[in-house]
C-alpha cells in the first residue's frame, strides 16, 4: 500500500536535485533542522511585528518610564502594552494586521539563506523555476479564488452564513495593500513548508512521509490560532496535503504560492470572513457567519467548516491521478552542470 501511494505521488525535479546534491540525513535530523529554522524565522517576524508598537511606546514618556522601572509589575507592563496596541488600532485599524503579514518576509529571507548558504541548494530546488513562472502564478490566483468561493457558496447554501452585500466604507488602497501583504504571507508559508520542509524530507525519506509530515507541521503551527477546533485542524492538514501535491504536479512553487495568497485574501478581504481565527479589518463585501459551527466554521472562520473539507477533498482527488511536471529538460541541463561544478 505504501509503495503504491509513493508511486502515485511520485517525485519532481526539485526533489531529485536535492537528493543528488546534498548529503543524506535521517528523518529526525531533517525534522530538527526544519524546526530550528522555523523558530529562528518566527523570532525574526515577532521582532518586526513589535516595531510599530515600540515606535508608539517611545512617544509616551510615562510608558517608557514604566518599562524601564525595576519596580514595574507584569500586570502593569501587560496593561501598558495593551493600551499601546489599542492606541495604534484607534489611529489605524489596519496597521498591525498589515505589518504582521509583511513581517513574514523574514521567513522567506531566512529559509532561502539557509538553503542556499548552509545546504548549498539552488533556488530551483525550492520550486523557483523560471520557466512559465508568470503563467503558473496567474493560474494559481484563478484556482485559489474558485476553490475558496466554492466553499463560501456551500456555507451560504447551508444557511449558516448571510451575505450582507457591498461594504460602502471599503478603502481600495487598503484592499490593495492587504493583497500585497498576503502575497508575502502566502509565499512565506509555502517556501517554508513546501519549498524547504517538504523537499528536504522527500530527498531523505519518501514523498508520502514528507507529504504527511509537512501537512502535520502546517497544522501544528496553527494550534495557537483563535477558535481552532478539530475540523479546522483537519482542513489545515488537508490544505497542506493539497499544496504538496500541487507543488509536485506543477513542478514549481509559484502556483501554490498564488493559491495560498488568494485563498486567504478572498476569505478576509473579499468576503469579510475570519482568516484562520483572525478577524478581517477591511473587506469588499460583508458576511455574517452564524448557526452550526460545523458548517459555518465558528470563530475560526470558513476554514473550520466541513464546506472547506469537501472542497479540499475534491481538489486532492483531482490532483491524485495527474502526472508530475518534472521539467526534465531544464533539470537535466542545470543539474548536470551543477554536479560537475561541485
Amino acid at each position: 500500500m505504501k509503495k503504491m501511494l509513493n508511486k502515485l505521488i511520485g517525485s519532481t525535479s526539485a526533489i531529485d536535485e536535492t537528493a543528488h546534491t546534498t548529503r543524506k540525513r535521517t528523518f529526525i535530523s531533517v525534522l530538527f533542522t526544519c524546526l530550528m529554522v522555523y523558530f529562528i524565522a518566527s523570532f525574526a517576524t515577532s521582532f518586526i511585528q513589535m516595531l510599530p508598537i515600540y515606535n508608539e511606546m517611545t512617544r509616551d514618556a510615562e510608558t517608557m518610564n514604566l518599562f524601564s522601572s525595576p519596580d514595574a509589575t507584569t500586570e502593569q507592563l501587560q496593561e501598558a502594552m495593551l493600551t499601546t496596541i489599542k492606541s495604534i488600532n484607534a489611529a489605524n485599524p489596519h496597521c498591525l494586521s498589515i505589518v504582521n503579514l509583511f513581517s513574514t518576509s523574514a521567513i522567506i529571507f531566512i529559509v532561502c539563506f539557509y538553503c542556499q548558504c548552509i545546504e548549498r541548494r539552488r533556488l530551483f530546488t525550492m520550486g523557483f523555476a523560471t520557466r512559465g513562472a508568470i503563467k503558473e502564478y496567474l493560474g494559481g490566483i484563478l484556482i485559489g479564488f474558485i476553490m475558496f468561493s466554492a466553499a463560501y457558496v456551500i456555507i451560504l447554501l447551508s444557511g449558516n452564513a448571510e451575505f450582507k452585500g457591498f461594504n460602502v466604507n471599503v478603502s481600495w488602497e487598503t484592499i490593495l495593500l492587504f493583497f500585497a501583504a498576503y502575497i508575502v504571507q502566502g509565499a512565506s508559508e509555502e517556501i517554508l513548508l513546501r519549498g524547504f520542509f517538504f523537499v528536504s524530507l522527500s530527498a531523505n525519506s519518501s514523498t508520502l512521509t514528507a507529504l504527511l509530515s509537512s501537512s502535520a507541521f502546517f497544522a501544528f503551527i496553527h494550534l495557537s490560532n483563535y477558535g481552532i477546533g478539530p475540523i479546522a485542524l483537519i482542513n489545515i492538514f488537508l490544505f497542506g496535503a493539497f499544496a504538496a501535491l500541487y507543488f509536485l504536479r506543477r513542478g514549481t512553487i509559484w502556483g501554490i504560492c498564488a493559491i495560498h495568497t488568494v485563498w486567504n485574501f478572498a476569505q478576509g478581504c473579499i468576503y469579510g470572513c475570519n482568516v484562520s481565527g483572525i478577524s478581517s479589518t477591511a473587506s469588499v463585501f460583508n458576511t455574517a457567519l452564524s448557526g452550526n459551527a460545523l458548517f459555518s466554521g465558528g470563530d475560526f472562520g470558513p476554514e473550520g467548516s466541513i464546506a472547506v473539507t469537501i472542497v479540499l477533498l475534491i481538489a486532492i482527488g483531482v490532483l491524485l491521478p495527474l502526472k508530475n511536471n518534472n521539467i526534465e529538460a531544464f533539470f537535466a541541463r542545470r543539474c548536470k552542470r551543477f554536479i560537475s561544478y561541485v
